[in-house]
């Protein structure tokens, strides 16, 4: 990682909005002051502190409107506002706890926005500069007096903030698995798989085209009723793992709801799909399916060696399909066709 892509915001809309409205309350502020109530600053001082004002409000503009701003800008920006802050207190000789409080901003926006050894390092650059105004224009008891409560209440704020964002990541970190992981067999969701077949769609898939592979359980309501829905769940969890241990890098195994799972098979043509068809479909057959301990029924014994056989359909993209509705329906129409043939069979589309 390039050292300026560690000062990447981790959420760069609204590290924009953030970066402004901290900019433009600091700016606004140190204009009005600057106008109002003049300070020792002669008439050319004033006037080169409200451009300055002027010039850092006019970038942080230009950061929220870019669509894309360079990770170097990110990374200057507030180190840049931490000497700024510190030359105008500097020039203005002033060290009083209303110029100090603007090395909070920095702060604020690291905390907020960007991850730890970001934050360190401008909370620890804030720090530093608070420190060099301090002892510039104020006794050296006083100076250290007034670094360590502002060092102590900056880098308070900013550890809050940051663990609080890091918290939230990590929510929504665990939401997004969620969404994409069905909690039952661990097979991906029907979003992802949504998503997967967009892509190929868009171009992004390999030479050969790419194929569905639409299969559920043959007569898995008997099982359920037979042997009870634990024992289904637990058919549909082994047959899972059957299924992810055949899956090759790239494919796309997904629960779409009940005992119907899909395989989405990138960079795969017709005659392959069907092939690898013909593998799940003996491997599910000669795989035995221990239920016992899951099972309902009155003969356990029975449920111990459980046999499920599939029924498989085929689509493939573009032989059958040039969209996502199209490809999902003609793979339902191919398991349906695999179920009219009597079950435990695969059936594949005619080339449209």
């Amino acid at each position: 990682m390039h050292a300026s892509d560690r000062f990447l915001p981790r959420n760069e809309a609204v590290a924009k909005t953030v970066l402004f409205v901290l900019t433009a309350v600091a700016s606004g502020v140190t204009t009005l002051f600057t106008v109002v109530f003049p300070s020792a600053q002669t008439r050319v001082q004033a006037g080169l502190t409200v451009a300055a004002c002027l010039g850092v409000l006019a970038l942080a503009s230009a950061i929220k409107l870019a669509s894309r701003p360079a990770p170097w800008l990110w990374a200057a920006y507030p180190f840049a506002a931490v000497a700024l802050i510190a030359v105008l207190d500097l020039t203005s000789r002033d060290a009083s706890v209303t110029a100090q409080v603007f090395f909070f901003f920095p702060a604020l926006y690291a905390g907020a926005q960007l991850r730890r050894h970001a934050t360190v390092a401008i909370c620890a650059a804030s720090v530093v500069a608070d420190g060099v105004v301090s002892f510039a224009l104020l006794p050296s008891g006083t100076a250290a007096i007034d670094v360590c409560f502002v060092g102590a209440a900056l880098s308070a704020s900013a550890a809050l903030l940051l663990h609080a964002g890091e918290r939230t990541d990590q929510l929504i970190a665990k939401l997004e698995r969620q969404a994409a992981v069905d909690p039952l067999t661990g097979l991906l969701t029907r979003r992802v798989l949504d998503s997967a077949v967009s892509s190929a769609l868009s171009g992004a898939a390999h030479d050969g085209g790419t194929a569905l592979l639409l299969m559920d359980v043959d007569r898995f309501k008997t099982i359920n009723d037979v042997h009870g829905h634990p024992a289904g769940d637990a058919v549909l969890q082994e047959l899972a793992q059957v299924l992810l241990r055949m899956h090759r890098r790239g494919d796309v195994v997904s629960r779409m709801g009940g005992d119907e799972i899909a395989i989405l098979l990138p960079g795969c043509s017709l005659q392959a799909a069907q092939h690898r068809a013909e593998q799940i479909l003996l491997e599910v057959r000669t795989h035995t399916f221990d239920v016992s301990a899951h099972s309902l029924a009155a003969d356990r014994q029975t449920a111990t060696d459980l046999n499920v056989s599939l029924s498989i359909g085929i689509a493939h993209l573009p032989t059958h399909a040039e969209d996502l509705r199209a490809l999902y329906a003609t793979a339902d129409a191919s398991l349906y066709e695999a179920k009219k043939r009597g079950r435990g069979c695969v059936a594949a589309a005619p080339r449209a």
